[in-house]
């Protein structure tokens, strides 16, 4: 995000945006003597500015001595044991810069394992399969979570992010649901992908029947082979070729059919190394197409730069910023 002589532009939104394109300008090495005075200007005209910029300096100067986010993340804990999990760069810069498409996010908040039952998460590039105690099963897709809350009423497991496939066993007196964002999928014997999105869920049916409720319209009906997506006002069309599509990272694949580049670069994110941000928010409307391999994700965002209007930049370890030409 700078002005066309290299330089940050006039802060004019978000104190935190602005404190970001400050930090990353400064720590490149490119700052000049004018940069430097300029910078004391902004940080001189509202005390939110200051504010901002030191929370980014100090969770930054943290990361050293935090575990690089490349090696492997540990398996989940014995399920009858609560564990909190160590700090991690990738944990601290999605506190410092998340958001995909904005470079504005806020600080704070705590991510906490809290074991079987309760939330469970995966770490990048981390699948799980999950055996619950209904004989129901569920594969967790990388950097997703989720929480089980069965009861004696209803066996229901809440997705809050990624993607997750669950194969639901049968149980015609306790349905099982998957509530996530807007919205709940219910289904008996059956087997279904729900894709957590920026701005959207994907429900893909593979085997059975689902029923999918979300906002104000009446549920709609799901057969094997159908998917929808949908959002607060309720489910969206089928989508063509969209269980293929849902279910190739199963396979090893991401597949991006007509995709805001929000939503790829969120997909990414659950297998990148390094956080993936995006620096200008027009840019989370560009459309993607194409099929990645999951081991390669660098190769994604090769092919990213070659087909949009966009370029990278990496100017600290762990994280990447996709920016406007």
């Amino acid at each position: 995000m700078t002005g066309r002589d290299g330089r940050p532009p006039e802060p004019s939104g978000d104190p935190r945006e602005a404190a970001l394109a400050w930090f990353v300008r400064l720590e490149s090495g490119d700052a000049d003597a004018a940069d430097r005075a300029a910078f004391a200007d902004w940080l001189a005209r509202d005390p939110a500015h200051r504010q901002e910029f030191d929370r980014l300096s100090g969770v930054w100067s943290d990361l050293g001595s935090l575990p690089d986010p490349r090696m492997p993340t540990p398996r989940l804990p014995d399920p009858r044991r609560a564990v909190r999990p160590q700090p991690t760069r990738r944990r601290l810069l999605a506190f410092a810069m998340g958001g995909a498409a904005a470079c504005a996010a806020g600080l704070g908040g705590t991510v906490v394992l809290t074991g079987w039952p309760g939330e469970i998460r995966t770490g990048t590039g981390e699948r799980r399969s999950l055996a619950l105690a209904d004989g129901s099963s569920v594969e967790l897709d990388a950097g997703s979570a989720l929480a089980v809350e069965f009861s004696a009423a209803e066996r229901r497991v809440r997705l809050i992010d990624g993607r997750a496939r669950f194969v639901a066993a049968a149980d015609p007196g306790r349905p099982f649901a998957v509530a996530c964002a807007d919205g709940s999928v219910t289904m008996v014997d059956a087997t279904v992908t729900v894709h957590r999105r920026p701005d959207d869920v994907v429900v893909a049916v593979e085997k059975g029947t689902a029923t999918l409720a979300a906002g104000n319209r009446p549920p709609v009906h799901l057969a094997a082979g159908h998917c929808r997506s949908y959002g607060p006002d309720g489910p969206g069309p089928l989508l063509r070729d969209g269980l293929a599509a849902e279910t190739a990272w199963r396979q090893g694949r991401l597949v991006f059919q007509a995709q805001p580049l929000d939503a790829v670069v969120a997909d990414l994110n659950r297998y990148h190394p390094a956080r993936i941000l995006l620096w200008d928010s027009p840019l989370a409307a560009l459309l993607v197409d194409g099929s990645v391999d999951i081991a390669r994700p660098d190769a994604a965002l090769n092919a990213i730069v070659r087909t949009l209007p966009v370029r990278t930049m990496r100017p600290f370890p762990g994280l990447v910023i996709i920016r406007s030409v």
